[in-house]
């Protein structure tokens, strides 16, 4: 990594890249790196082994993370087939530390197993990291930190230490915010993130202690405080937008969770 000009400092950057490696791969790095390291594994297997330790499996979805100054020894794990792998050396900024406070598997070494919808977005972000460094544009560090922050952002979703986040209640709010206008209904969602609706409806209710149609007029209302601060769309046409093609009745759900009609909130606003 860079320094900034004065001893021993880094400067926040990140080099991604990717692997895949078969047997007999092996990197030991008895003093560590000066440097974060982070590898996701999106395929096969691979193994670490602590200072002192014994080998500890890495199996597809599970990503760790070295801190600087810590012994490394990595490499794919017995048997057939290759360790497929998106990794990335990083000098993170000073905001981003506490995002990579993830559970130890062992001193100096955080891991997260993450399901398959965090996992399958932390991927994209890393790989679009490796696509900017790739690319040599002027831009590709900016936009490969960018990337990584996503990552790191994605995998806090599912660290314990900071409060996980269920996914089926993750893709409801992202379905609802892309489709406001749209009629939802507790078996519409339910399809949409392949659960039975009355197991959605449980789910839900244990991440938010409210109901599944509640948790979509949360959605839908936060999306029309949004337009009413920032457009000079009419209360009407909020209403239309946000999914309530009756603006009296939209009035009346604003009013009950804001505590005033709409116009009234716009011009406070």
């Amino acid at each position: 990594m860079v320094a900034d000009g004065r001893e021993g400092t880094l400067v926040p950057g990140v080099l991604p890249g990717r692997l895949s490696v078969g047997g007999g791969y092996d990197t030991v790095r008895r003093r560590g790196l000066p440097e974060w390291l982070i590898m996701a594994t999106t395929g096969g297997r691979g193994r670490l082994r602590p200072a002192g330790g014994v080998w500890v499996d890495l199996g597809p979805r599970s990503i760790v993370a070295y801190r600087p100054g810590t012994p490394q020894d990595y490499g794919t794990a017995p048997g057939p087939g290759e360790w497929n792998l998106l990794w990335a050396h990083l000098v993170p900024r000073a905001e981003w530390l506490p995002l990579l406070e993830w559970p130890a598997s062992a001193p100096g070494i955080g891991r997260l197993d993450l399901s398959p919808v965090i996992a399958e977005r932390v991927a994209a972000a890393l790989a679009r990291g490796v696509a900017h460094h790739l690319a040599g544009l002027v831009q590709a560090q900016p936009l490969a930190m960018n990337a990584g922050e996503e990552a790191l952002l994605w995998c806090a979703s599912e660290n314990p230490r900071i409060g996980t986040t269920d996914t089926a209640l993750l893709a409801v709010v992202e379905h609802v915010g892309a489709h406001l206008d749209s009629p939802h209904s507790l078996a519409s969602l339910a399809a949409v993130v392949g659960m039975s609706p009355s197991h959605l409806g449980r789910t839900i209710k244990r991440a938010t202690g409210t109901s599944a149609m509640a948790a979509v007029e949360r959605v839908r209302l936060d999306a029309a405080r949004e337009l009413l601060a920032h457009t000079d769309l009419t209360v009407t046409q909020v209403a239309t937008r946000v999914g309530y093609p009756d603006p009296l009745y939209f009035s009346r759900r604003f009013r009950r969770e804001v505590g005033m009609p709409p116009r009234a909130w716009r011009r406070r606003a």
